[in-house]
């Protein structure tokens, strides 16, 4: 059977059935959202599909678009009756997805096709072809026998105030940022992939400092009743080149910008980056030093990077500066709050 239209994308609402079961005893029923913005989607789809078939899996494949980027499908396949969901695409699909399948409590498999793929990096997925591989492998367990191993990857939350004034409220998996690494984000569509973030950051090396009001708060169990206490950890109000909440310690790439931060943490790891100074050469100076710092493995080492643990973070500013989650910009912002969230996405992750 054929699932992809004239342009090579995959159908949407397409159900194939395998012919050849591996097990009688047991079926499952996989639902697919993908991103079709990627070539590698495609080939992915074309290499999962007939060893899905081939394992007796029953399957509907939904593709997302710039207008229903993800949850809309994740409900549908709920709906529908899915007992596990593979996401082929980048971060961005899987923040879409997330909140939906965290509610549902359905098992998730992530393939990685997107740009950064940040997630799937940090759960030990080396590359599209090693979680394609992973998943039909736990799939096969599956049918044979119900088995499988999960993490649980909790979805945070995010509340922040446009230049407008209007709030918004919704979801993030990894990471989420304010000022410079905000605007690098905003310029990486100058170029296609990695040099476009590329580009985006070495643009926004130069951005200038903005002055913030933050404040932190750590949530803490106290003494043998377990009772919960908030801690003010850190309250500032400074000029800054960037303030930034992390849940991964690779947010960008090979460095390990947040040595501390785990992806399944109960804290976010919250970093005050500045100020860096305004004349060319001391700021080229501070810049090469983070930049040693980072590659030394000790960019807390460096005065500019300040590092704290915060169950809850809130940045307002003077004037609207660019924020992102995930790596997808929000907007210009005058304010962004995040925390640490109490659902859990189900992710089949390979073992250490």
């Amino acid at each position: 059977m054929n699932e992809f239209d004239k342009t090579g994308t995959p159908l949407a609402s397409r159900v194939g059935t395998g012919d050849r079961s591996a097990s009688p005893a047991r079926r499952i029923t996989v639902g697919i959202i993908l991103n079709p913005k990627h070539p590698a989607t495609l080939r992915a789809y074309a290499d999962l599909v007939p060893e899905l078939q081939k394992a007796g899996a029953h399957h509907r494949s939904m593709t997302t678009s710039v207008e229903r980027s993800g949850r809309w499908q994740a409900e549908q396949l709920i709906e529908w009756g899915a007992d596990t969901v593979i996401i082929l695409g980048g971060d961005g699909t899987i923040r879409a997805s997330a909140p939906v399948l965290a509610e549902a409590g359905t098992l998730t498999f992530l393939i990685p096709t997107g740009t950064a793929n940040v997630l799937s990096r940090h759960i030990g997925l080396r590359s599209t072809r090693h979680a394609i591989g992973h998943c039909l492998r736990t799939v096969a367990l599956i049918v044979r026998d119900g088995s499988t191993n999960l993490r649980g990857i909790p979805i945070n939350t995010a509340e922040y105030q446009l230049a407008d004034g209007r709030w918004h409220r919704t979801e993030f998996i990894s990471l989420a940022g304010i000022g410079g690494d905000a605007q690098a984000v905003a310029h990486h569509q100058s170029a296609p992939g990695l040099l476009g973030y590329a580009w985006g950051a070495a643009r926004a090396l130069f951005a200038a400092d903005f002055t913030v009001s933050t404040a932190d708060t750590l949530n803490t169990a106290e003494g043998s009743g377990g009772a919960d206490t908030s801690d003010t950890v850190g309250s500032a109000s400074a000029p800054v080149w960037a303030v930034m909440a992390s849940k991964v310690a690779r947010p960008a790439g090979p460095i390990a910008v947040f040595p501390q931060a785990r992806i399944d943490a109960e804290a976010l790891t919250v970093l005050r980056v500045g100020p860096i100074p305004d004349r060319l050469i001391a700021r080229g100076r501070a810049l090469a030093g983070i930049a040693t710092a980072c590659l030394q493995g000790r960019p807390q080492a460096h005065p500019l990077m300040n590092y704290r643990n915060a169950t809850e973070m809130s940045v307002s500013v003077e004037s609207p500066m660019s924020a992102h989650l995930d790596g997808d910009l929000i907007g210009d912002c005058l304010e962004l709050r995040v925390s640490v969230g109490e659902k859990k996405l189900l992710v089949s992750a390979p073992t250490a």
